[in-house]
């Protein structure tokens, strides 16, 4: 069984929804084994993950926190926003959703064609393989490049290729701040600030806190101990929710990212759903 889960509670995970490596089925079956208390899917621009893990864990034990996790744009920086506790079916949400896919699917094309006449010979095909039912997006030409033999990692892809400078990189359309809040706001969510210690601009998650997020991911692989000190501080200063989560793309898929790596407790799933006036029911207690 494996071994290296450190909390009960995992909310930032993704499946082959989108760019995870396993089903939510499967995630699912590795939760339990770890003895895991509660999930969120957070899969990037989609939410066709949840219902299917939602009957995997049904009668298990398991909670799945329907969510997901979408990239927004503020003054150039790309930021990254959790919904929690949302209406996956509301119809709003699922438009807008298909057409964000559509457009990832969109640069992909573009990013492949880039690759090619540079000199690496990989297909559009494989990378729709690779995707799945998923929504295909850049982790998905990163391993295709790694198959090739081009790069011997898909972080060595990004560094190299497909990061923001890289030469293969093709920006994609990304919703304005108040656009993604109100999206998740209206489908009934939560709004939450992704992993903020990656945007490496304090500055910026104040202002972000004070346009309507409600909260911060607090814990997250590659926060430092003193920047999820610092941003629990801020959340208690505020008033704001706090999250945390591993990340959780697959087995290998991100270096310390191992499900259940990072999470948070009980006391604090609970404030997430009495702020929407729900009560947190969890291994037969409620709270």
């Amino acid at each position: 069984m494996p071994h290296y889960a450190a909390t009960g509670i995992d909310l930032h995970v993704h499946t082959t929804a989108s760019d995870g490596t396993l089903s939510p089925r499967e995630v699912v079956n590795l939760a339990l084994q770890l003895g895991l208390e509660a999930l969120g899917i957070t899969d990037h621009d989609s939410v066709a993950g949840i219902d299917e893990a939602q009957a995997a864990a049904s009668s298990l034990g398991l909670l799945i926190i329907p969510g997901l996790e979408l990239s927004i744009d503020t003054e150039g920086s790309e930021i990254h926003l959790l919904g929690y506790l949302l209406d996956h079916h509301y119809e709003p949400l699922t438009t807008t959703l298909k057409a964000l896919r559509e457009e990832r699917l969109e640069r992909v094309e573009e990013m492949v064609g880039i690759l090619n006449q540079m000199g690496y010979p990989i297909r559009l095909t494989r990378v729709m393989e690779l995707a799945g039912k998923g929504s295909a997006g850049r982790l998905h030409v990163a391993r295709c490049l790694v198959e090739i033999g081009a790069v011997e990692s898909v972080k060595e892809a990004f560094a190299k290729l497909l990061g923001r400078e890289g030469p293969a990189y093709v920006p994609r359309y990304k919703l304005p701040v108040e656009g993604a809040i109100e999206l998740i706001n209206s489908s009934g969510g939560i709004p939450i600030l992704a992993h903020p210690g990656l945007l490496e601009d304090d500055g910026l998650v104040t202002e972000l806190c004070e346009q309507g997020i409600a909260g911060l991911e607090v814990y997250h692989p590659e926060h430092t101990k003193e920047q999820s000190t610092c941003y629990r501080e801020l959340c208690e200063r505020k008033g704001l929710l706090i999250t945390g989560g591993s990340d959780y793309h697959g087995p290998g898929a991100k270096e310390g990212a191992h499900l259940g790596a990072k999470g948070i407790n009980r006391s604090e799933l609970a404030r997430l759903y009495q702020s929407k006036g729900l009560e947190l029911s969890i291994s037969g207690q409620n709270y």
